[in-house]
C-alpha cells in the first residue's frame, strides 16, 4: 500500500508540473463547485440525477481604494445513465456567469449548454472515460457613464462629458465552443483512485473590441486537471487536487489539499466536515472550511493574496460556495450523491 501511495502522488506531482499555467478567464477558487467551467466532460458526471451549484467570489474583499471584482456563477445538470449495470451515463447541463469589475464599469456575461459522455471502461465503472462539449454565448457590457478620463479634470473644474477617448462599442457579444477530456480510476480494493483531465475553452478564438478601428482575439485557455483521492475505513477521505491553466501570457498553477472528517453516517443532516488549504502560486494561498450532507456541499474560502498585498493594503478575497444533489425518480438512487473534489 506504501509503494502504491507513494507512485500516485509521483505521478500527481509530474502531472501538475508539465504545464506552466495561466488565465485570463473568470475562475474560482472553489473550481469543484464550478465544474462546466474546468471541464466540459465534467457535465452531469459522478451524480445520480439532477445537481445545483453555484459560486459568489468578492475579490480584493475590505479593499478601501480599490472596487472589487465580483463573479457569479450558477449552473444545472442532468444526468442520464446508461450501459451495463446504468454505469455509464450522459449528461447534459446548461450554466451562467457574470462577472463585474471596477464597481460594474464592466460586465461580462457567460451563457453555456454543455454536453459530455463518460463511458465506464469495466464492468463496475470504477474505470471511466469522458469526452464533452461546450457552446457559449458571451455579452459584454461597458457603462461609459462611470469612466472618468483625464481631460475631463481642466480649468474649470471636473466636466461630466469626456472630450476625448471615446469608447465606440460599449456592447459586444460572440459565440464561442469549449471541448474536454476526462478521465478516472478508483481502485476500490486499495481504497483509493485518480483523475486526469484536459480541456480547452475558446476554441474558436472569437474577436473582441472597444474601437471600430481596432479588434483582438481572444486566447484560447488550456486547462490540465489532475486529482487523487485516498479513502479510510471509518470513512475519512484525503484529496489532493491541481488545476493548471494557460492563457495567452497569463499563468496559474492551483495546487491544494482538502480532508473530509464523517461525523456522521445518517443520510440526514452533515455527515462530513471539510477542511483544506491550496495555493495558487505566485498569486494568493486560500484554508477552505466546508460542509458536506450526503446529497448537499456548502464551502468558504478566504483568499490572502501575495502579490498584491503590499500596494492594496493587504486586502483579501472571499468565496462561498453551494452544492446540491437531488433525484426526481420514484426509486432511491443507490449512488452517493457526495460532491467529488476534481
Amino acid at each position: 500500500m506504501k509503494k502504491k501511495l507513494l507512485i500516485a502522488i509521483l505521478l500527481f506531482v509530474c502531472c501538475i508540473q508539465c504545464v506552466k499555467v495561466c488565465a485570463q478567464d473568470p475562475h474560482f477558487s472553489q473550481y469543484f463547485s464550478s465544474p462546466m467551467t474546468v471541464n466540459p466532460a465534467l457535465t452531469g458526471k459522478d451524480i445520480a440525477d439532477w445537481r445545483v451549484l453555484t459560486n459568489f467570489r468578492s475579490q480584493w474583499w475590505g479593499s478601501s481604494e480599490t472596487a472589487p471584482f465580483t463573479t457569479t456563477a450558477l449552473s444545472l445538470e442532468k444526468a442520464f445513465h446508461m450501459g451495463t449495470n446504468e454505469k455509464s451515463s450522459f449528461g447534459i447541463g446548461v450554466s451562467l456567469l457574470s462577472d463585474a469589475s471596477n464597481a460594474g464599469i464592466l460586465k461580462n456575461n457567460f451563457f453555456t449548454l454543455g454536453a459530455a459522455y463518460n463511458i465506464a471502461l469495466d464492468g463496475k465503472g470504477d474505470e471511466q472515460l469522458g469526452l464533452g462539449l461546450e457552446a457559449g454565448y458571451t455579452n459584454r457590457l461597458i457603462d461609459a457613464d462611470k469612466l472618468e478620463f483625464q481631460s475631463q479634470l481642466g480649468s474649470m473644474g471636473f466636466q461630466r462629458t469626456p472630450s476625448g477617448d471615446p469608447i465606440n462599442i460599449l456592447s459586444n457579444h460572440y459565440f464561442d465552443m469549449n471541448v474536454g477530456v476526462h478521465y478516472s480510476k478508483n481502485f476500490a480494493a486499495s481504497h483509493w483512485g485518480y483523475r486526469l483531465g484536459v480541456s480547452v475553452f475558446h476554441v474558436s478564438t472569437p474577436r473582441e473590441s472597444v474601437y471600430n478601428s481596432t479588434a483582438y482575439n481572444i486566447n484560447r485557455r488550456y486547462s490540465l486537471q489532475a486529482g487523487l483521492v485516498f479513502k479510510q475505513a471509518n470513512g475519512n477521505e484525503l484529496n489532493l487536487s491541481s488545476v493548471n491553466d494557460n492563457q495567452g501570457s497569463n499563468n496559474v498553477l492551483t495546487i491544494g489539499a482538502l480532508y473530509k472528517f464523517r461525523v456522521s453516517n445518517y443520510d440526514n443532516g452533515i455527515q462530513n466536515f471539510n477542511l483544506g488549504i491550496w495555493d495558487r502560486f505566485d498569486d494568493s494561498f486560500y484554508p477552505y472550511i466546508g460542509l458536506e450532507g450526503r446529497n448537499w456541499l456548502a464551502g468558504f474560502t478566504y483568499d490572502v493574496i501575495n502579490e498584491t498585498n503590499k500596494a492594496l493594503n493587504s486586502v483579501q478575497s472571499i468565496e462561498f460556495s453551494l452544492g446540491w444533489h437531488f433525484n426526481s425518480r420514484k426509486k432511491t438512487d443507490s449512488r452517493s450523491a457526495n460532491i467529488v473534489i476534481y
